[in-house]
């Protein structure tokens, strides 16, 4: 019984000393724990420092880098509205240029088309002349009409129709019949000429033909000869009519 007692107080004792170590060791525990909580704080401040630092540098960077962006911007603005200013000066100048072509090529083609409108018109008036003296055989004084071309022949070759050679006449085939009245208008003009009437027609589409039958002179006053002569005249009038 006494053994049973002493052994309960030792167990007794062996838990009352387990117990006291054991608050001893969480005595000496709260120290530590204490420490670490500094640490934490330390930490997170030094954290929140550095990512402000961050923040303010990358601040910085983003500022600099919009400056940046933003000279950037504006050089490539100014070199654009250049480039663009260029084109328009360059494009105006095309546009000139091809208005002043076109202009110069309307007045050219204008001009052209007077010119070629002048030329039809005195060319139109030429045949109609040409025409009109083709019609003179119509006249009952034709034969009169030949006999003054030929009288302004004589005169015109002047001595060398008094040089005592006989001076030949010539008409186309149709005015054949004509021929010897015409002849003797010329002898009653220059009662001195040796006049004859050459019956081979000459080829002409109307008027005189008057040579020297050695050959030494012709002289042709028929409808186209006539024309060219007016063909100045002809054109200054059809040009005033314009």
């Amino acid at each position: 019984m006494t053994d049973k007692t002493n052994a309960a107080a030792d167990i007794s004792s062996a838990t009352a000393s387990s117990h006291g170590t054991g608050a001893r060791a969480s005595t000496t525990a709260s120290p530590a724990a204490s420490v670490d909580g500094d640490d934490k704080k330390k930490l997170t401040e030094l954290r929140a420092i550095i990512l402000q630092k961050g923040a303010a540098v990358h601040d910085d960077i983003i500022n600099s880098a919009r400056v940046e962006s933003s000279n950037w911007l504006a050089d490539q603005r100014r070199k654009l509205e250049e480039m663009l200013g260029s084109i328009h000066s360059d494009a105006e100048k095309r546009a000139s240029e091809i208005t002043i072509r076109r202009v110069r090529d309307a007045n050219r083609a204008k001009d052209g088309d007077r010119l070629r409108l002048q030329h039809e018109l005195i060319q139109s008036a030429m045949a109609m002349f040409q025409d009109a003296l083709a019609d003179l055989d119509k006249r009952p004084d034709y034969a009169d009409i030949l006999a003054g071309m030929a009288v302004d022949i004589c005169k015109y070759i002047g001595s060398r129709a008094r040089g005592g050679g006989t001076i030949k006449l010539a008409l186309r085939a149709a005015d054949a019949s004509r021929g010897p009245a015409v002849v003797d208008a010329l002898k009653l003009r220059f009662p001195k000429l040796n006049v004859a009437f050459d019956p081979a027609p000459a080829p002409i589409m109307g008027g005189v033909v008057l040579s020297s039958d050695e050959g030494k002179w012709r002289v042709v006053a028929d409808w186209n000869s006539q024309v060219e002569e007016m063909a100045d005249t002809i054109a200054k009038q059809v040009l005033a009519a314009l």
